[in-house]
């Protein structure tokens, strides 16, 4: 698998796809990947040229460890257009399979689990659909580069943003289309829905985008444009530290909005046992993580089984510190594509866990972290004095272990290292406890 997804192997796949078709490859690079066990992901930026002309490519390589979860990608994709040509210049970049591998390549806007991201990705379609046009005039106003429609985001098999920027004759607006699995953007229409009414009722505490409606035949969620640039990963920036109370604020809210979610929610168990499942994969890479890791496992299931369980709550499911924009001072924050319910502690731990750089330039950095760690945890209580905290070094060391795992896969420069600086800290905080503060001790 690392040889499937390195990136030699997706130029030689590229340079065959485009062979003909007078393209060439300027540039592979890396963007991303995730790991979920058994599945995972690595998302690449292809740079190809025509002459003049020049486009930056979206493809994804996927893959599973375990033959079950292979058989069902497999039959997935094969449902979804495999075997049809992959065009990812001029039609749609459909699948290709390597099964004694285990692994597959697409390009975007195809994506197995949003088979209606072309048609959101496509202009005409689009402007049929925002501006109520019959197909003529869709086509026509699509020509004359009217509208204009930008990938700002994509998480294959989460989800994608676009940005609509349409020409309406007396100037041009801008909104923004998010295109989820499944029924999970009409989910999202309606936790966003809801937490914009909880946001109203504690002012000035969780800023969102408002939600301007919902495009069911396309599973297009859509919202107002926001001003702002990501909290970027800079620890001694003025917006990283704001970042701590922006989300120990917004979390609150969302703990206490009572949002419904319809689902089961997100398990401790469940978590630590996704992890458990690969830690073979680090004995064969890096051995003293491999032993590091079993042996976290085995302590974090010893401290589930001696802590009682917190509150399960409305919970964010994604909440680290580029989920928020800021401008101007005031952070906005984005993405509830993972909402769910879950105990107390499962955003803050995550939160947490991604204030840690991953490779620090220096003391300041890592004690920048460590105070805006404190600076979020301190907010957190103030506004939730009588939260249920009990679990919180289990979340947190999860979330940092869960790192280590995605550094052994994305093997990035020194990852060997950082991912032991990964599973050590995990340790050191599944054995803390909270920091000393002026808020009343937890209860439970």
């Amino acid at each position: 698998m690392e040889e499937a997804t390195s990136e030699a192997s997706v130029t030689a796949f590229v340079e065959e796809v485009l062979d003909g078709t007078g393209w060439q490859v300027d540039r592979v690079r890396q963007r991303s990947s995730r790991l979920d066990p058994p599945d995972y992901w690595t998302l690449f930026e292809v740079s190809i040229s025509k002459d003049e002309d020049t486009r930056k490519l979206r493809m994804v390589a996927r893959g599973a460890f375990e033959v079950h979860a292979w058989q069902r990608l497999q039959s997935q994709l094969e449902r979804h257009g495999a075997g049809r040509p992959c065009e990812p210049v001029d039609g749609v970049g459909y699948p290709r399979i390597f099964p004694e591998s285990q692994h597959a390549y697409w390009f975007y806007p195809f994506d197995p689990t949003m088979p209606n991201l072309p048609s959101a990705a496509d202009p005409a379609t689009m402007a049929g659909v925002l501006l109520g046009l019959d197909e003529p005039a869709a086509q026509a106003f699509a020509a004359a580069g009217r509208i204009d429609i930008e990938r700002v985001r994509y998480l294959p098999e989460v989800g994608a943003i676009l940005r609509y920027t349409i020409d309406t004759g007396a100037g041009s607006i801008q909104i923004y289309g998010k295109v989820q699995p499944g029924d999970r953007g009409l989910r999202t229409h309606r936790v966003v829905d809801g937490l914009w009414e909880s946001a109203k009722k504690y002012e000035g505490l969780l800023y969102l985008p408002r939600p301007l409606g919902f495009i069911d035949e396309l599973g297009l969620l859509l919202e107002e444009s926001i001003p702002g640039k990501p909290v970027g990963g800079n620890r001694l920036s003025t917006e990283f530290g704001l970042a701590a109370y922006a989300a120990a604020e917004a979390v609150a809210v969302i703990h206490e909005s009572g949002v419904a979610t319809g689902d089961d929610g997100i398990r401790i168990e469940s978590e630590i046992s996704r992890l458990d499942r690969v830690t073979e994969q680090f004995a064969k890479v890096h051995p003293r993580a491999h032993f590091l890791l079993n042996d976290l496992i085995v302590h974090m299931r010893e401290h589930v089984r001696a802590a009682a369980e917190e509150e399960r709550l409305p919970t964010h499911g994604d909440l680290k510190y580029d989920q928020f924009i800021h401008h101007n001072g005031k952070l906005t924050l984005l993405d509830f594509d993972y909402f769910s319910m879950a105990e107390t502690s499962y955003d803050l731990g995550k939160f947490c866990a991604y204030l840690i750089p991953t490779a620090p330039k220096d003391w300041q950095e890592s004690l920048a972290a460590e105070e805006t760690r404190l600076i979020f945890l301190q907010r957190y209580r103030e506004l939730r004095p009588h939260a249920t905290l009990q679990r919180f070094a289990i979340y947190e060391a999860l979330q940092l272990a869960l790192r280590a795992m995605a550094l052994m896969w994305a093997q990035t420069s020194s990852w060997e290292r950082a991912s032991e600086t990964f599973l050590v800290m995990a340790f050191e905080r599944l054995k803390s406890r909270l920091p000393e503060m002026a808020a009343s001790e937890l209860t439970g």
